[in-house]
């Protein structure tokens, strides 16, 4: 038993070595998650091979990182299942982890979005932590803003406003005012939302609401603005940008872009085309190679050619069209074959972890054979041992019943010479003879002095040797005891009346010592003697 609780000593510390190991990639991924290493952090959670096997909090923690690190990469969250898991556990977990639980029910709501359960989406949202209403409202406003449900969408930016004017200016006011002013504008109120938008910047409290104020939402204003048909307020609110963005060739070809579709829709097409070929002159790589900003360059060139021409060349449209194809197919090629690149990277990862798994349960398995096989030849050597103390503890005890037995004769009525009749009858020669160490050769001479003839023990004959020396004593007690002991047992007492030891009686009867101490107790308890009383005794006639 001790052996056995060594072995699984060291099995559940491998297990545990294993649980750390995982427990340590998954703190790992979740500081480069922290600190914006997107990539990072997926490349190090890969090195865990199972998920799935994970205990209950390390596969919660793990869902999170996945699950945020897609959210975080614009990729769908569709096949991301274990953010329930982590959902589940996040909310029964004491004590309660607020953050990681506010970010299970928003990753996980988010994955049923994806999957098509969008009303589980918003329920799951709509019925959680009123304490974290605002991080709710906000993903609520996100879902319905992507599903264009603009009823839903006013509805939640309603509660925000409310939320935001019950707790004061904070740091969410100006994003949520200026989402709101959006979502007024694409619901066809221009009005309202010029209003909304107006005078937005004195809630810009965070470096990146400045940065927003300039780049989103005074473009907004200006937009909103020509599509209210003021295009001069318009191309103002757009100048001033443009001064603001003064070096920056992105920023700046996007607000010269805008004012030549302004001065389009208020009739100078020459005015527009000078601000468009500005805008194509500063219009950076990343601007050409984006699909929607060459597009709007292009469809403004077309109108400026028609409001100049009344015409416009289906040539240069269809030349357009053609490089947009032939570069989507590019991009789609170069895509293709980065992708091919990934999974052979993947499937060459997968195959070292399968082979670095599999030489660590390798190794695993040849521990514990080597500690099960070094445990038995323990326990082999330990009963060897132990049977060769036991043998030489019936040697010897058997070399004192020969010694005392050849001090006696056939005269003499003692123990002695019960002994030497009854080692005649057992035939102890075979006993020493099968254990014929040098020590026991000098035991097999003195034991040939004493005539055998190798039967087995001859109680009947036992009985009357009994008899002789000890004045009847087997007589009496099978005539007052027969009813109540057995055969064994009547021998027993007579052995125990010789005055033999109980190993004695364990040799001379073939019986383990530990059975002739339970036939001492039965003998016990059937005449009703006490425990720690002499047998022998309570059985002399009286």
């Amino acid at each position: 038993m001790k052996q056995l609780a060594i072995i699984l000593a060291i099995i559940t510390s491998l297990l545990q070595s294993c649980h750390n190991s995982n427990g340590k990639i998954i703190d790992d991924a979740e500081l480069l998650l922290a600190g914006g290493n997107i990539d990072s952090a997926l490349s190090v959670i890969s090195n865990i091979y199972e998920p799935e096997r994970l205990d209950t909090p390390l596969m919660a923690k793990y869902a999170l990182i996945i699950g945020k690190a897609h959210e975080y990469r614009g990729e769908a969250l569709s096949e991301d299942s274990l953010l329930k898991v982590a959902l589940n556990y996040y909310s029964n977990v004491t004590p309660r982890d607020s953050s990681r639980l506010i970010q299970a029910t928003i990753l996980t709501a988010k994955y049923h979005w994806w999957r098509g359960d969008k009303e589980v989406a918003y329920k799951l949202l709509e019925n959680t932590f009123p304490e974290n209403r605002l991080a709710i409202l906000m993903q609520l406003c996100e879902l319905a803003s992507n599903d264009y449900d603009y009823p839903r969408l006013s509805q939640y930016m309603s509660q925000l406003l409310d939320y935001d004017n019950d707790n004061g200016n904070n740091d969410m006011s100006f994003i949520i005012r200026y989402n709101y002013g959006l979502m007024l504008y694409y619901m066809g109120n221009s009005q309202a939302a010029d209003m909304a938008l107006n005078g937005i910047d004195r809630y810009a409290r965070l470096p990146q609401d400045t940065a927003t104020y300039w780049k989103l939402v005074l473009r907004s204003q200006a937009d909103i603005a020509s599509d209210n048909g003021d295009q001069h307020r318009a191309i103002e609110l757009q100048r001033k940008a443009l001064k603001h963005f003064t070096g920056d060739s992105t920023e700046m070809s996007f607000s010269y872009a805008s004012l030549s579709r302004y001065y389009l829709l208020k009739g100078d097409a020459n005015e527009a085309e000078h601000y468009l070929n500005l805008a194509n002159r500063m219009a950076t790589t990343e601007i050409r190679n984006d699909l929607s900003s060459n597009s709007y360059y292009q469809i403004l060139q077309l109108l400026i050619n028609y409001a100049q021409n009344r015409n416009f060349s289906f040539k240069d449209w269809a030349t357009y069209v053609n490089r947009l194809q032939d570069n989507a197919i590019h991009n789609r090629k170069i895509t293709d074959a980065k992708e091919q690149a990934n999974r052979q990277l993947a499937e060459k990862n997968y195959r070292i972890t399968i082979q670095s798994q599999r030489q660590q349960l390798m190794a695993i398995y040849t521990i514990i054979g080597l500690i099960v096989a070094i445990t038995s030849l323990v326990i082999y050597l330990w009963r060897k041992r132990k049977l060769e103390l036991e043998k030489d503890e019936e040697i010897e005890t058997l070399r004192r019943m020969i010694a005392d037995s050849q001090n006696s004769n056939t005269d003499t009525k003692d123990d002695r010479f019960f002994k030497r009749i009854m080692l005649q009858q057992l035939g102890v020669i075979r006993t020493a003879a099968s254990n014929p160490t040098p020590a026991n050769q000098e035991l097999l001479r003195q034991m040939q002095e004493i005539k055998t003839d190798g039967a087995l023990l001859d109680w009947q004959n036992l009985y009357e040797v009994i008899n002789y020396i000890y004045d009847g004593y087997y007589t009496h007690i099978a005539e007052k005891y027969q009813q109540i002991l057995n055969e064994k047992e009547l021998q027993l007492c007579c052995l125990l009346r010789a005055n033999f030891s109980t190993k004695e009686i364990s040799i001379v009867t073939g019986q383990s010592v530990r059975t002739v101490y339970q036939r001492k107790t039965q003998i016990r308890q059937k005449l009703g003697i006490e425990e720690k009383s002499d047998i022998v005794s309570s059985t002399l006639p009286q």
